[in-house]
């Protein structure tokens, strides 16, 4: 007779927050983007004792993109990136849940800039915009679909929340 097999479910949920430059929230969604087969072989590689790729797991940048094709758990890429934001803040302090935040500046990218897609790219090769020098670069772990013209009267927080919980 087998034994149950443990299983866990990673949960990714992603809050969008647009704000005036009064600070007036004029809108907030809540998406769940879809993670990539890259996160999961890197959970895979850890749980595994395969510590070689681990920094390759560090979350590192939100990349915004023009493309509206839906994400697939294959996507390597974004798939028209055209800028990308640093880490801002995260949060390690709950049980099993990792939040990370990214802020646009009412100044960034240029005024008008469409999105279409969102992505999260983690690792030690995930490098800063730098005119379009670190476009594509790093382990794309997650990425979601979202519309939305930004503008230079208007800043964009994106909070992604990472849980993992065992799956019942």
């Amino acid at each position: 007779m087998l034994r149950q097999l443990a299983k866990t479910k990673p949960i990714s949920n992603v809050r969008i927050t647009v704000r005036d430059l009064d600070g007036n929230i004029t809108e907030q969604v809540v998406l769940k983007n879809t993670i990539t087969n890259l996160l999961f072989n890197l959970y895979r590689d850890a749980l595994a004792g395969d510590w070689g790729n681990i920094l390759d797991a560090k979350i590192k940048h939100i990349a915004i993109g023009t493309d509206n094709t839906l994400p697939a758990v294959t996507d390597t890429t974004l798939g028209v990136e055209v800028y990308r934001v640093p880490l801002t803040d995260e949060d390690v302090t709950v049980t099993a849940q990792y939040t990370t935040v990214f802020y646009l500046a009412p100044d960034e990218p240029a005024a008008g800039a469409a999105i279409k897609e969102l992505g999260w790219f983690a690792g030690t090769g995930s490098l800063d915009w730098g005119g379009g020098a670190g476009a594509d670069t790093g382990t794309l772990i997650a990425r979601v679909l979202w519309t939305h013209t930004k503008t230079t009267v208007e800043s964009i927080q994106f909070e992604r929340i990472d849980k993992i919980e065992e799956k019942v």
